[in-house]
């Protein structure tokens, strides 16, 4: 059985990681406040941007990142640590890029990669996280030439 503090929020790391990052992908960013604990947020989305210390700065560069680029955005835990005070998840994500991203362009194309997320739990609430997502992985999908119309150069 998984303990609760009196606010009725999950103590345990992976069920606060997991009700966080599920408001995250509903798109629910006042929920996810809730999961948070902004006096000690830590988190640095590798090679995407620094390290930032504000909850609220970093739901932008959430948005900007990985919300506005992306339609139909599927993810799935391919493997799950919990820690005392901390999560460990890598996972696959499918989506269709719909705006820039890397510097390129819409292009329509379906991408999966690869993420690891490392977050950090505190009194049963986020307080950070590193990620790093397969970025060089993405920008190939999203560069890739077109594969060649077999149907169409038959004569």
């Amino acid at each position: 059985m998984h303990s609760t503090a009196n606010s009725g929020r999950p103590q345990m790391p992976l069920d606060v990681y997991r009700a966080w990052n599920g408001c995250l992908l509903a798109g629910d960013f006042q929920g996810a406040a809730k999961f948070v604990d902004r006096e000690h947020w830590n988190e640095k989305c590798l090679g995407l941007t620094g390290w930032l210390t504000d909850f609220d700065v970093a739901v932008t560069h959430y948005v900007t990142n990985m919300v506005r680029p992306w339609s139909g955005l599927r993810m799935s835990e391919e493997d799950v640590t919990e820690g005392r005070d901390s999560v460990t998840v890598r996972f696959r994500v499918e989506a269709t890029h719909v705006g820039p991203f890397l510097g390129v362009p819409a292009t329509g194309r379906r991408v999966t990669f690869d993420a690891v997320r490392i977050v950090k739990i505190g009194n049963g609430l986020v307080t950070g996280q590193w990620a790093q997502l397969d970025l060089w992985g993405i920008h190939q999908q999203l560069t890739a030439s077109p594969a060649p119309d077999t149907e169409g150069s038959r004569a």
